[in-house]
């Protein structure tokens, strides 16, 4: 997956330490484990200039485009680290989590900032919405147990898959939710359920050792990432009952979350120097996105009219959300 557990962790926070093999219980290996599968907020061991000067660049080589954006830095006030994971247009209203003494979500409207509270919790993620403003992520109870939510105009559905744990991470138009379910055995799967968890399908790319759906569109199609033996992490996209793999030129791993209605994805890759670049893929073509100046910058949405969401680490590994047009 090219991720290294000593690093540092920049999503949750849940205090912020260096990522602790993943174990079935505990409410901080719990949402660890989904960040560092996905590959969010993870500051990679800084290389060389020389390292990085000798890494093959695919836009130079002709195997991806590359496209300027205007950015615009999200950052919770007085937060040690902040991400976007998704935006609703229609609302204007931006999703993000944010680092405190304990892990929290957060929204965006207007220019005000909001923490966002589960009712018996201890801490959350908001990880994805719909046009409708439904609202899908995590949280951790006063047991310390994990559980997904739907989060319905202030009515909150706690999502339970039986026999492991259940991680939310996106809704489409439809009220279609997508997420990872970690099994008894710590085996990571991808869910969907259309209707609001009283029914689930689980599902497995052929052949991963872990399977992880982080997107879906409003007819269906699901995105995501899978590992192999080796491990190395690619991308998925599922439509119809057919797995296409998605590998960035050149990269030692693929990380995909958004995807929208004309089956565009966003998320980032890897380089050969451990550097990681924002992309977005259509259609068989790539084309990288780096935030200007950034040591790394990660992706996670992509919506209808193209704009983007994600973080990116600056000079001093710090993080910050981002959303782009």
């Amino acid at each position: 997956m090219n991720i290294s557990k000593s690093t540092l962790l920049a999503l949750f926070a849940l205090s912020l330490s260096t990522v602790p093999a993943f174990t079935q219980s505990g409410a901080r290996a719990h949402h660890e484990s989904l960040t560092t599968h996905l590959g969010l907020g993870v500051h990679h061991p800084a290389t060389s200039s020389s390292q990085r000067r000798s890494v093959p660049d695919p836009v130079a080589l002709g195997l991806a485009t590359a496209k300027v954006y205007h950015f615009s830095s999200v950052d919770f006030p007085g937060a040690a680290a902040s991400l976007v994971f998704d935006t609703n247009i229609s609302t204007s209203t931006t999703l993000g989590d944010t680092a405190f003494n304990s892990s929290s979500g957060f929204t965006l409207h207007g220019g005000l900032y909001q923490l966002f509270s589960v009712p018996g919790s201890t801490s959350n993620l908001l990880t994805g919405t719909n046009t409708a403003g439904e609202m899908v992520g995590v949280y951790v109870d006063f047991s310390g147990n994990t559980h997904g939510f739907l989060d319905n105009a202030g009515t909150f559905t706690t999502i339970d898959i039986a026999g492991g744990t259940t991680e939310p991470t996106d809704i489409n138009d439809s009220g279609e939710i997508v997420g990872v379910f970690i099994d008894s055995s710590n085996v990571s799967h991808g869910f969907f359920t259309l209707d609001s968890g009283a029914s689930f399908t689980i599902f497995d790319v052929p052949g991963a050792t872990l399977t992880l759906a982080a997107g879906v569109n409003s007819a269906g199609v699901i995105s995501g990432e899978w590992s192999d033996s080796v491990p190395k992490q690619h991308a998925f996209i599922f439509s119809g009952g057919v797995f296409t793999s998605i590998d960035f030129p050149l990269a030692t791993s693929t990380n995909v979350i958004g995807i929208n209605d004309s089956n565009e994805v966003a998320g980032f890759y890897g380089d050969a120097a451990n550097v990681n670049h924002g992309f977005l893929y259509s259609a068989g073509n790539f084309t990288k996105i780096d935030v200007a100046g950034a040591a790394a910058t990660q992706l996670t949405r992509i919506k209808n009219k193209g704009q983007i969401t994600g973080l990116y680490t600056d000079s001093l590994g710090e993080s910050h959300g981002l959303i782009a047009h």
